[in-house]
């Protein structure tokens, strides 16, 4: 083999590898299944987010960390953004991204096409008011949330990234936690009743 034909199938290798690692684990700017607790908390701050790292299931932080997103770039170029949280499994990694925007629908057919494109027809459920779109990109679950209930900004959609791999250690805690909150309220009123 060539030298010159060694170092452009190298360089292809090296492409490809990147792009795979980069639409692997990069969603809206966040490494989903691998970016721990800190690092996405600097992440946010070196980008000039503003956050709330004070949150976790049912008040338990330690367990299952819960950080509130009020302002990040990322998710403010897809329009006004309601409500945006990233979660933690147990060992601190980010298994959830879940960002809901204000739209009257340019939003919603943005992604659609967007994940269409990328992913193929989604599984879709709902009715009424609200539909979901459901994709798959290797371990993560991508749902596309409609919910046309309301008038102009009342309307909004929602994106959510689920890192499954997650979801067993996560399940686990919650109900431990749920199990700790039980015997917590048994201990404080069981004499009384």
């Amino acid at each position: 083999m060539d030298f010159s034909k060694l170092i452009k199938f190298t360089a292809l290798c090296g492409v490809i590898t990147f792009t795979g690692v980069a639409s692997a684990s990069e969603y809206l700017g966040l490494n989903l299944g691998g970016g721990t607790k800190n690092s996405i908390i600097k992440k946010l701050e070196s980008s000039g987010a503003a956050y709330d790292a004070g949150y976790g299931y049912k008040g338990y932080g330690n367990d299952l960390p819960t950080v509130k997103v009020t302002s990040y770039q990322k998710f403010n170029k897809y329009g006004n953004v309601k409500s945006s949280w990233l979660k933690f499994s147990p060992d601190k990694k980010l298994y959830k991204i879940s960002v809901t925007w204000s739209d009257t629908g340019s939003t919603f057919k943005t992604f659609k096409d967007a994940l269409d494109s990328k992913y193929g027809h989604s599984k879709q459920s709902g009715r009424g008011f609200k539909k979901d779109y459901t994709y798959r990109d290797g371990k993560v679950e991508v749902v596309l949330n409609r919910n046309t209930f309301g008038f102009g900004n009342k309307q909004t959609t929602s994106l959510a990234y689920t890192y499954t791999p997650a979801l067993q250690e996560v399940r686990k805690m919650e109900r431990l936690i749920e199990d700790d909150i039980r015997k917590k309220n048994a201990s404080k009123a069981g004499s009384d009743l």
